[in-house]
């Protein structure tokens, strides 16, 4: 059962200005002030040092800063042992012992007391240095990170307690985890969870409502994303927000609310995503979803390159690639051969970036992109087609002459359309695109 904190001085006498003889008040507690007091700090006390005494702090600065793991185990000889992994540390596990306690200061206060140099850095003072900084790009503010080293209890359960920064403010949890828990392990899985959720790859993802409305997502990488409605522009128009990442996923410093394209409406609002098999984030509150963008975004958009190795092309595509491969040796002696083809851009003869089919030939150490530029079609999320534009590169115009079957290869992969799919539709860094009438012609794109 959840119990909420309510610390209130209570007056132990009331003086009444009546004659009567019976001018007392009944006192409302059983206990005084001092030692309902006492009663809480011992009660924090004991909830910390139970079963193993073994936490996760999820630990917060400001606005400005992603969030942190800690894992403190607490010890009733008044000692605890703090760990910690973050770019503050170098990237490196460190684990440091230092003090605690539970103080009362107008209710009970966690206390960590003494200096513990993986855990106070955030609470110093001190000019922030960023790892790789010059002395240009110092914080010489005198606030330092703005973070707390003692925190005041606000609510707890047996397994989760809520604090609250004493000086700054911010909303600091405490979970729970098993006594036998192995510190350098668990950040192990932090770790794994990070390659698991956000690459640069894919630095615009998609959060996509109950109600179907969708927004842009940047910035994750990072730990603090700038989120804005898809129709909009994101200088006029956009909400940022800090977030940890958890065993589970991910979670925001505060419940976050994001103005939609109809900013009268009811904004988009979440706190919590937990990891799901397909690789997307759900939140824990509805059927708000993070994902990355629409499969057919990659192939038809020019920020994307997607290429494919000749063993990862399969039906009619590899049978054709096979021919040209073999046409290409015969014609350059065994000296160049087909390395494979890529969905990119290139600067066409106007001198623009432009969607084309690039055929990759070569030698074993060097490669020649011929460009054969295209129209792309999206039909929705995950189906999409090309159309040629009769434009070539010079590069494609000489193989042509020499290999003629390349023109057939190109033909064969513009000839239907593609439909998408991809095991993580999170982090989708390889995507099968499959021909629309015939499933057994497909190529394995990798995104790059």
């Amino acid at each position: 059962m959840k119990k909420f904190l309510y610390i209130t001085a209570v007056l132990a006498t009331v003086a009444l200005t009546s004659v009567s003889c019976k001018n007392e008040v009944e006192d409302l507690f059983d206990q005084s002030a001092a030692e309902r007091t006492q009663s809480a700090v011992d009660e924090y006390t004991a909830v910390l040092t139970a079963n193993g005494g073994k936490w996760v702090m999820e630990y917060f600065t400001t606005s400005g800063e992603p969030g942190y793991i800690y894992l403190l185990t607490f010890k009733s000889d008044g000692s605890v042992v703090i760990s910690g992994k973050n770019k503050w540390l170098g990237n490196e596990y460190k684990t440091e012992t230092s003090l605690w306690q539970v103080l009362s200061d107008n209710g009970p206060v966690l206390s960590l007391n003494s200096y513990n140099t993986i855990f106070h850095l955030f609470a110093s003072p001190e000019n922030i240095i960023e790892p790789g900084a010059t002395e240009d790009d110092l914080d010489e503010t005198g606030y330092g990170h703005k973070g707390d080293y003692e925190f005041m209890f606000m609510e707890y359960t047996a397994d989760v307690v809520r604090l609250k920064g004493k000086k700054y403010g911010a909303s600091i949890y405490l979970r729970r985890l098993p006594a036998d828990t192995d510190d350098k392990e668990y950040f192990a899985k932090i770790d794994d969870m990070k390659s698991a959720l956000f690459s640069t790859k894919f630095t615009k993802l998609m959060i996509t409502d109950a109600l179907g409305q969708r927004f842009y997502m940047t910035g994750a990488t990072t730990g603090i994303v700038t989120i804005y409605p898809i129709n909009v522009d994101p200088i006029d128009q956009h909400s940022t927000a800090n977030f940890i990442i958890t065993t589970d996923g991910i979670r925001f410093m505060n419940r976050v609310e994001v103005e939609r394209e109809d900013r009268t409406a009811e904004p988009l609002a979440f706190q919590t995503f937990n990891l799901q098999e397909d690789g997307s984030l759900l939140s824990v509150e509805d059927a708000t979803v993070i994902t990355a963008l629409p499969l057919s975004t990659y192939l038809s958009e020019k920020d994307y390159t997607l290429s494919a190795k000749l063993d990862q092309m399969f039906g009619k595509y590899a049978e054709q690639a096979a021919i040209v491969d073999a046409d290409i040796k015969t014609a350059y002696k065994n000296k160049r051969q087909l390395k494979g083809v890529s969905f990119s851009a290139a600067n066409n003869s106007s001198k623009v970036l432009t969607k084309a089919v690039i055929i990759e030939w070569g030698t074993s150490t060097s490669t020649v992109k011929t460009a054969f530029f295209v129209e792309p079609e999206v039909s929705d999320d995950n189906t999409l087609s090309y159309k040629l534009t009769g434009e070539m590169d010079d590069n494609a115009t000489k193989l042509i002459a020499a290999v003629p079957s390349v023109r057939t290869l190109v033909d064969i992969l513009v000839e239907n359309a593609y439909k998408c799919s991809t095991e993580n539709i999170l982090m989708p860094a390889e995507i099968k695109i499959e021909s629309d009438n015939n499933g057994n012609d497909y190529i394995n794109v990798t995104v790059q």
